[in-house]
C-alpha cells in the first residue's frame, strides 16, 4: 500500500512521463463551446485541435471545473491502496476547482484527504505537484508535504507573454484587462500570476520586444530551484526562449510544455510562458 497518493487537475500541465512515473491522478477540467462541453483529457479535445477551433469559433470558449462526482471518484480510486490522498488544485481565486475538490473530499473520506490550494496554475501548480509526488514517493508525511508546498508558494510565479490582450479581455477573468484594453491597442503584455493574483508586469508593442522582456525578466528573477517553459502552439518560440535562458537553468530538468486549453482560453495562441520556483 502506498502511504500517500497525489491527485490534481488537468491545468497542472505536467509532462505525461512524470504523471506516469509518480502515478499522479488527474481530474479533467472542461472547455465549453456554447452548450458543448469537452474534457481536457487529450481525447475529447486535443491541444492542437482546440486552437484551430478557437480561432474559427463564432463565440469565445469558456472553462469549467469538473464535477464533484468526477473528483470524488478520482479521490476514491486513489484511496484504494493508499493511506492518504493529497489533492492539489489550481488557484481558488481563479477557479472553482479547489471548492470542487473540497466537496469531493467530504463525500469520500475527509480524514484521509488533504486538499491544498496551489494559488497557481499550469507549471506553477505543476511544480508543486511534482515536489509533493517526489516527497510522497520518498515516504514524507502529509504534514511535511503540506509545509513544503506552503513554503514554495511565495517563491512560485507564472509569467505569460501574450501575443494579444483580446483573449484575456474576452475571458472576463481579469478586470483590469477589460478596463485598459481601449488604451492598449496593439499592446502585448507580460502578465504575472503570484499567489492567486494576476497583474501586468510589462507592456510592449512588438513580438521581439516581448521576447526580450521575458528573457530580461527571467534573468532578473533567477536563480531558480525549478524552471519550465510553456507555450500555446508556439513550440519554436518556446525552444528559442529555453536556449536564451541556458545560462540560468537550474540543475533540475527544464521541460517545455504546451499549456492546457483551459489556460489557452485566456491566453490565446502564440503565447510564451515561464513557470518558476525561485531559490529561497
Amino acid at each position: 500500500m502506498d502511504r500517500i497518493r497525489i491527485v490534481t487537475d488537468s491545468t497542472c500541465d505536467l509532462p505525461a512521463a512524470w504523471i506516469e512515473q509518480f502515478d499522479i491522478r488527474i481530474v479533467p477540467t472542461y472547455v465549453q463551446f456554447g452548450d458543448e462541453s469537452l474534457a481536457d483529457d487529450g481525447v475529447q479535445i486535443t491541444r492542437a485541435g482546440f486552437y484551430q477551433r478557437m480561432v474559427s469559433a463564432p463565440i469565445h470558449p469558456t472553462t469549467a471545473a469538473g464535477s464533484v462526482g468526477e473528483s470524488a471518484d478520482a479521490i476514491a480510486r486513489a484511496l484504494d491502496g493508499a493511506e492518504h490522498v493529497i489533492g492539489i488544485t489550481a488557484a481558488a481565486q481563479l477557479s472553482g476547482i479547489f471548492n470542487t475538490f473540497r466537496l469531493a473530499a467530504e463525500e469520500t473520506d475527509p480524514a484521509r484527504v488533504t486538499v491544498i490550494d496551489s494559488r497557481q496554475t499550469t507549471m506553477g501548480l505543476g511544480w508543486q505537484v511534482y515536489v509533493a509526488a517526489e516527497m510522497a514517493r520518498d515516504g514524507a508525511s502529509v504534514e511535511a508535504i503540506t509545509a513544503t508546498l506552503e513554503g514554495m508558494q511565495p517563491r512560485t510565479d507564472v509569467y505569460a507573454a501574450l501575443d494579444t490582450m483580446e483573449h484575456l479581455r474576452r475571458s472576463g477573468r481579469v478586470g483590469w484587462a477589460t478596463a485598459v484594453v481601449g488604451s492598449l491597442f496593439q499592446i502585448r503584455p507580460i502578465v504575472r500570476l503570484h499567489e492567486g493574483v494576476v497583474s501586468a508586469v510589462a507592456r510592449v508593442r512588438t513580438s521581439q520586444r516581448l521576447f526580450d522582456a521575458m528573457v530580461e525578466l527571467a534573468h532578473e528573477t533567477a536563480p531558480f530551484d525549478y524552471l519550465a517553459v510553456m507555450h500555446t502552439v508556439n513550440p519554436e518560440g518556446a525552444q528559442r526562449l529555453l536556449e536564451a535562458l541556458a545560462d540560468i537553468h537550474p540543475k533540475t530538468p527544464v521541460p517545455i510544455v504546451e499549456a492546457t486549453p483551459v489556460l489557452g482560453v485566456h491566453v490565446g495562441p502564440k503565447g510564451l510562458g515561464l513557470g518558476i520556483v525561485r531559490k529561497a
